[in-house]
């Protein structure tokens, strides 16, 4: 099993996650248009929160305003560059996917401090530990992700605590290089073993 590495470049890891306690929950959802996205179930819960986050959804969708009850900015994708800026300006990122192949938001987000709450989607269980450095809800469970958002929002101690965990896992990971080097470690073992194996046979 080689990770799929990530740009550290581009998605920091930074210093530390500050504690950032002041102000509303600020909840970032990124994602397509495909419905297995989940783009409508993310609007369903920050629809359905009780207390007052600031919403920034970032999607190729075009959206009724109607549409868009709870969120507060509605923006186009974005360049990597920008859409890491607003990783590190968000303390959650908010992610309803239903499928997914390599899950990458959740752990670009975690490199620029933020946490993530999100539905069990293939990929997330690579580093994605609930209650550690973040929160895992089942799909279709709209109210419960609503209380998940207020009580992160609620229990700033425990948001502090997802995001630090989740920046160590950050720290963690590899590179892109440091990635494409075991990945070439790995090919080369098993060409020995293909080796060894065909001569063994001869």
């Amino acid at each position: 099993y080689v990770r799929n590495g990530i740009n550290k470049e581009l998605f920091g890891p930074i210093p530390e996650a500050p504690p950032d306690l002041d102000g509303p929950l600020r909840v970032l959802i990124e994602t397509g248009v495909d419905w297995y996205k989940g783009l409508e179930d993310a609007l369903a819960v920050v629809g359905a929160t009780q207390r007052t986050c600031h919403v920034t959804l970032v999607s190729a969708a075009r959206l009724d305003p109607s549409r868009t009850i709870g969120v507060d900015e509605v923006l186009p994708p974005l360049p990597q560059h920008e859409l890491a800026a607003r990783y590190a300006a968000s303390h959650v990122l908010l992610k309803t996917s239903r499928v997914e192949g390599m899950y990458g938001p959740p752990l670009e987000a975690f490199h620029l401090g933020a946490t993530v709450l999100t539905t069990p989607v293939s990929g997330h269980d690579e580093f994605v530990q609930h209650g550690w450095n973040g929160l895992v809800a089942d799909w279709d469970d709209t109210s419960g992700m609503a209380r998940l958002l207020d009580l992160l929002d609620a229990d700033r101690r425990l948001l502090t605590y997802l995001r630090t965990n989740a920046l160590a896992t950050a720290r963690g990971w590899p590179s892109w290089d440091q990635a494409s080097d075991v990945m070439a470690i790995v090919i080369a073992s098993l060409l020995d073993r293909h080796t060894d194996t065909a001569f063994s046979l001869a």
